[in-house]
Order: C-alpha cells, then structure tokens, then sequence
C-alpha cells in the first residue's frame, strides 16, 4: 500500500502539471482510505477536492500550492494551518482539512528543499 505523504505528492505533481485526471484519481485513493475517519477525513478529502477545483478554474484569489514556493513563506503556512488542525476550538472536519493543508504544505517544502543545490 502506497504511504499517504507520497499518494499527497503526487497529487501536488499532478496538480502542478495540470494533469486533473491523475489528481482526481489520488483524491479517489485518499478518500477512500478516510472513510473510516469520519468529520476529520471529510474535511481532508474536502481540501484536496478545493485545490483541485481552485487549480482547474484558475482561481486567481484561491489558496493554490505549487512546488516552488518559497520556503519561508511554506514555513510560515505550515504553522498557521498547523496551530488551526491542532485548535480544539475547530470541529474534526476543519481539523481535518487543515491537517491536509499542513500536509501538502511540509511536502512542498520537502521537495523543495531536496531540489535545492548544495552550497558548499
């Protein structure tokens, strides 16, 4: 069984090369595997459908990742969606889909930072 962290990679490849049809069918394996999570795997599957749906119309005023972002800037978003997926004030479906967030956010900044040249 493939891990989530690279099922999530993969979604945000096929996401970055606008290849919608792979991303959807990632989204099919997640939201399968979260069937038995309940509110929380909802809210997960629910971010994943919203960046695909944000990507695809060109939303220019959504939330869209991409693998090349700036690392600080990834940092920063990992903590703020981080502190909310973690927030007991937050119901498990925004728990949920924050922890997605943070997810995608830690294997952009991953993926990054492997790509990086060493500057030795």
């Amino acid at each position: 069984m493939v891990k989530r962290s690279e099922l999530l990679l993969n979604f945000l490849r096929a996401l970055s090369s606008n290849r919608y049809s792979d991303a959807e069918r990632i989204i099919g394996l997640i939201e399968r595997r979260m069937r038995s999570k309940g509110d929380w795997g909802r809210g997960y599957v629910m971010a994943l459908k919203g960046l695909l749906s944000a990507k695809r119309a060109n939303d220019r005023h959504a939330f869209l990742l991409s693998l090349d972002e700036d690392p600080e800037h990834l940092k920063q978003l990992r903590r703020e969606f981080s502190s909310h997926a973690k927030a007991i004030c937050h119901a498990d479906f925004d728990k949920g889909y924050f922890s997605a967030l943070r997810e995608l956010v830690s294997i952009a900044l991953k993926v990054g930072q492997a790509q990086k040249p060493n500057n030795v």
